[in-house]
């Protein structure tokens, strides 16, 4: 396998540096990349973290997978890239300090295009388009993302907040209503997707609502891009808070990439026992916002994980003195997935993720809103 101009060889664990692009001041930005070819051809596995420069715990659990697998135990290939944001690593921020868009909305847009008619053409319309000149980042993503098509999987690893658990996010699967059959192969892509991070063993959350999920481009994030675009399982991992190690999470994330791993028959073996909330790991869970509707400042009675009942208490706005001005309630059964990491609040603001049982569709087509009659 080709990765720019870097070749895997079979039997071999291959450590290189993939050049990104070229600094003002001559030197050259470079990605860190691992290869570990057995001797067969597939199947071919992907693992990235970091894309966010300050959610390092995909960096480290990255590290301890890279020691733990040898290629005389590896089945097809599997390419670790540690960090996706070397200069975000760098400053420990979020985005690189070249380019404050969001790294993980870059990657190739997988929805179809609908262009305007317009009734009149003006001669400086692409000029005027910044989304006609990429940056240096999302150019770099793009040429990356050629090695998808010989990607069979793929995860990348984030951090979410500090007062949050680990769990992985699975994205829908769109389909395109005009092709026979596109929407029966997209159900059993999601199910092979959601078989496969149940094989990785966190708490499963569906991403984002159509309409969300599209304003915030997620459909351009790392495994968004890869499972709607190349048509293959991929998803999301999220790994408590940005900015700190936790060893424990690192030891249970570095266990349930080798279990997956297992499941892809990259390696054999039986899988490792994950601890994670047993009542959780049940459901499918989709994820809404807690806001308050009093400025103030929140205090959380209870714990991310908890299992919470309708109407049950699960924080207080106080104001100055201490007194409380407002009760928060648990919208119906689920628990919270994370409280934010602040106690300043303000009218409308949301202060905590919610999950709550998946009940809408999964599988969804790209023209997702509704089509009205119109009238001759």
């Amino acid at each position: 396998m080709k990765i720019f101009d870097i070749e895997s060889v079979p039997g071999k664990k291959i450590f290189e540096f993939v050049d990104m692009f070229e600094y003002p001041h001559g030197t050259v930005e470079k990605m860190p990349i691992v290869i570990v070819q057995g001797t067969e051809e597939k199947p071919v596995f992907l693992l990235t973290g970091n894309i966010h420069g300050n959610e390092v715990h995909g960096l480290v659990t990255l590290q301890e997978v890279i020691k733990a697998i040898e290629p005389e135990d590896v089945k097809g290939t599997v390419i670790i890239i540690p960090t996706l944001n070397p200069a975000g690593l760098l400053t420990l921020t979020r985005s690189p300090f070249y380019d404050r868009s969001d790294p993980n909305r870059l990657w190739p847009d997988p929805k179809p295009k609908k262009e305007p008619k317009l009734k009149y053409e003006d001669p400086y319309d692409k000029n005027l388009d910044p989304l006609e000149y990429p940056s240096v980042q999302e150019v770099f993503y793009t040429k990356l993302a050629e090695i998808f098509s010989d990607v069979d999987y793929f995860i990348d690893l984030h951090c979410h907040s500090v007062r949050s658990f680990p769990f992985s996010y699975v994205d829908r699967v769109y389909y395109d209503e005009k092709k026979e059959g596109e929407k029966e192969e997209s159900q059993k892509l999601f199910d092979k997707t959601l078989d496969m991070a149940k094989a990785f063993g966190f708490p499963i959350v569906l991403e984002d609502p159509p309409r969300h999920y599209f304003r915030q481009n997620l459909h351009r994030s790392t495994t968004g891009s890869f499972t709607n675009k190349q048509r293959k399982p991929g998803f999301t991992v999220e790994l408590g808070a940005s900015d700190i190690v936790v060893m424990d999470i690192i030891k249970s994330a570095k266990n349930a990439v080798l279990n997956v791993l297992k499941w892809a028959n990259n390696l054999d073996g039986e899988p490792i026992s994950i601890k994670t909330n047993p009542e959780i790991n049940k459901e499918i869970w989709r994820e809404i916002a807690i806001r308050v509707q009093e400025t103030g400042l929140y205090i959380p009675l209870v714990k991310a994980g908890e299992i919470v009942k309708q109407n049950e208490p699960i924080a207080v706005v106080h104001d100055i003195f201490g007194e409380v001005k407002e009760t928060i309630v648990a919208p119906e059964y689920g628990t919270i997935l994370a409280f934010y990491d602040d106690i300043r609040c303000y009218t409308n603001r949301s202060i905590a993720s919610f999950l709550t049982k998946n009940t809408v569709d999964i599988i969804m087509p790209w023209e997702y809103e509704k089509k009205e009659d119109k009238e001759e």
